[in-house]
């Protein structure tokens, strides 16, 4: 079985990297607040800190459920192990996987890519180390309809995303 892992700053990042930013927009909140007694026009931070408070936190809970710090990976199965929220361990098999979204196959390479089956859905993200080499051997294991399912999604994506050749502006 072949491991990956993430690399210390990007595990220290997506660990404890909620920490720091909660205590400064906390901090920002209370100043609002507090300067809201002056002036009405302070509403408006106020409800910014609050937005990006949300918003941040349910990005964050997202990464604490749902992506493994570690996946030992082979032709037949992934564990993925080493969870933020649970100390579980979650054993996928490729020939179990419905479908696989997000990432190069949405046509944002620093997304993150969601592996999905009937009882477990897990996130990977593109810092991961030798994440193309997981990529490959995940894609050649997974069932064939997923597979070239796939591949008309990354066709589409190539298409749309191309630069559109033919007309050229004219210069005055």
């Amino acid at each position: 079985m072949k491991v990956f892992r993430y690399g210390f700053f990007a595990k220290i990042i997506y660990r404890y990297g909620i920490v720091p930013i909660n205590l400064i927009l906390l901090f920002y909140l209370f100043v609002s607040i507090l300067a809201f007694d002056n002036d009405w026009k302070f509403i408006f931070p106020i409800l910014i800190n609050i937005i990006l408070l949300y918003s941040i936190n349910r990005f964050y809970i997202k990464v604490f459920k749902l992506f493994p710090f570690q996946i030992e990976i082979n032709n037949e199965k992934m564990i993925c192990s080493d969870f933020m929220i649970k100390n579980r361990k979650v054993e996928i098999f490729h020939s179990g996987i419905n479908t696989i979204k997000g990432g190069i196959f949405s046509g944002r390479s620093f997304a993150p890519l969601y592996i999905t089956t009937e009882n477990e859905r897990i996130g990977i993200s593109p810092h991961i180390k030798d994440f193309n080499k997981l990529l490959t051997i995940m894609l050649t294991n997974i069932p064939k309809e997923l597979y070239e399912s796939l591949l008309e999604t990354i066709k589409k994506v190539a298409f749309n995303n191309a630069p559109k050749l033919g007309k050229k502006k004219k210069k005055n």
